[in-house]
C-alpha cells in the first residue's frame, strides 16, 4: 500500500517489506514521510539488502556506515538520513527485529554550512522563457500550461515545492490575489499576497484550464489529475534549467527546486533594504512572515550574508539603552 501511495519502487530484497511497513506506519501516525524522505528510506533499504541478510536486520556497523557524512554532502542532508535511520531502527525493534539506534551525539552540533544557488534576475527570466516554450505533449496535454504557471509561483512567491504542488483551487483567491497556505511545515498556515502581474497571469491560467475555483481540485495538476510528484516535477525542472543554460555548481550538481525559494528571499531582502530603504530589523520579520518561517534565524540563514550585519539593530536601540541603562563608572 505504501509503495502505491508514494509511487517509488523499493528493491525486491529482504528489507523491502519492513521498510514499506514502516512507511505505512509513519503515514498512519500523520507524519509527512514523502518525497525526498522516501528516497532516503529506499536508499537505506538498498544498503541493508547489500549486507546479504535473509532476515531483516540493522546492525551497528552498517548503521554507522549509512550515517556517515558523504563527500560534498550538506550536514542537513546527513541529519535527515540519520533521522530516518533512527525511526526505522525503532520501528524494527518494536517489530521484533535486531536493530542498532544511532546515538544522539553521533554528529557534531548542526552548523548551517550549505550554500544554495541564487538565481540572478536574468536567469529567472530565461527560465520562465524556456518554460513558456514547452511543446504540447499528448501524454501530458496540460503540462505546457501548468509548468510555466507553477514556476512563476515558485519564483514569484517563494513557496516550498510541496506548497505549490499540493495547492488546491479553493486556496487561490484570484479576485484579491492571495494564496492560502494551510498547515505547511511545522503546521504553520499563512496568507501569501501575489503581485498584480502574477495574479493576472493566474487568472488567464485558470481560464485556460477551465477550473471551478470553488472546488478542491489541484491547481497545478499532473496528467492524471493529482498533484505532481516531487521527482517528476524535478525532472521537468532540470530539463528547463538545461534549456535555459543554467550552469551546474562546482560539484556538478544542478540547482535544486528549493533554490527558487532561497533566491526569492535574497531578492526580496535586497529590494526591501536597497530599493525601499527599510532597515534590516524591519525587513526580516516581513520576509519571515511571508515565506512561513517560524523564527528570524531561518530567514537570516536564507539570506546567507557572509557576516550578518546587526549594526542597524544596535544603532536603533542605542538611544533607548543610553536613556534607560545607567553607565557604570569604576573608580581607581
Amino acid at each position: 500500500m505504501a509503495e502505491i501511495q508514494c509511487k517509488i519502487p523499493f528493491p525486491d530484497g529482504a528489507h523491502r517489506a519492513v521498510c514499506l511497513d514502516f512507511l505505512s506506519f509513519a503515514h498512519g501516525l500523520g507524519q509527512k514521510f514523502e518525497g525526498s524522505v522516501v528516497y532516503i528510506l529506499r536508499d537505506i533499504c538498498r544498503q541493508l539488502d547489500e549486507t546479504g541478510h535473509d532476515i531483516p536486520a540493522l546492525g551497528k556497523d552498517i548503521a554507522i556506515e549509512i550515517a556517515q557524512r558523504r563527500d560534498g554532502e550538506a550536514q542537513g542532508t546527513q541529519l535527515n538520513r540519520i533521522r530516518v535511520l533512527r525511526k526505522l531502527a525503532e520501528y524494527m525493534i518494536s517489530s521484533g527485529f535486531d536493530a542498532y539506534i544511532i546515538p544522539k551525539n553521533f554528529t557534531q552540533p548542526y552548523s548551517y554550512d550549505f550554500k544554495p544557488y541564487i538565481f540572478s534576475r536574468d536567469q529567472i527570466t530565461n527560465l520562465l522563457k524556456a518554460a513558456d516554450k514547452l511543446a504540447f505533449n499528448a501524454q501530458a496535454p496540460h503540462a505546457h500550461i501548468v509548468i510555466p504557471a507553477i514556476m512563476r509561483v515558485l519564483f514569484g512567491c517563494g513557496l516550498r515545492s510541496s506548497e505549490a504542488r499540493l495547492m488546491k483551487a479553493n486556496q487561490v483567491d484570484l479576485d484579491n490575489g492571495i494564496l492560502t497556505i494551510e498547515k505547511a511545515k511545522r503546521n504553520i498556515s499563512r496568507y501569501v499576497p501575489m503581485s498584480e502581474s502574477l495574479t493576472l497571469y493566474l487568472r488567464k491560467y485558470a481560464d485556460d484550464m477551465s477550473f471551478d475555483m470553488s472546488t478542491a481540485i489541484y491547481f497545478f495538476p499532473a496528467p492524471g489529475g493529482g498533484p505532481y510528484h516531487d521527482a517528476s516535477f524535478r525532472e521537468r525542472y532540470i530539463s528547463i534549467m538545461s534549456k535555459a543554460k543554467i550552469p551546474a555548481s562546482s560539484n556538478d550538481r544542478m540547482p535544486r527546486i528549493h533554490d527558487a525559494r532561497h533566491s526569492f528571499v535574497v531578492h526580496s531582502y535586497k529590494k526591501l533594504t536597497s530599493e525601499l530603504g527599510l532597515e534590516l530589523y524591519t525587513a526580516l520579520p516581513i520576509i519571515a512572515a511571508y515565506v512561513g518561517h517560524s523564527n528570524l534565524k531561518d530567514t537570516e540563514r536564507y539570506i546567507h550574508l557572509p557576516s550578518f550585519d546587526y549594526s542597524s539593530i544596535t544603532a536603533a536601540g542605542a538611544s533607548i539603552i543610553d536613556a534607560c541603562v545607567p553607565e557604570v563608572i569604576f573608580s581607581a
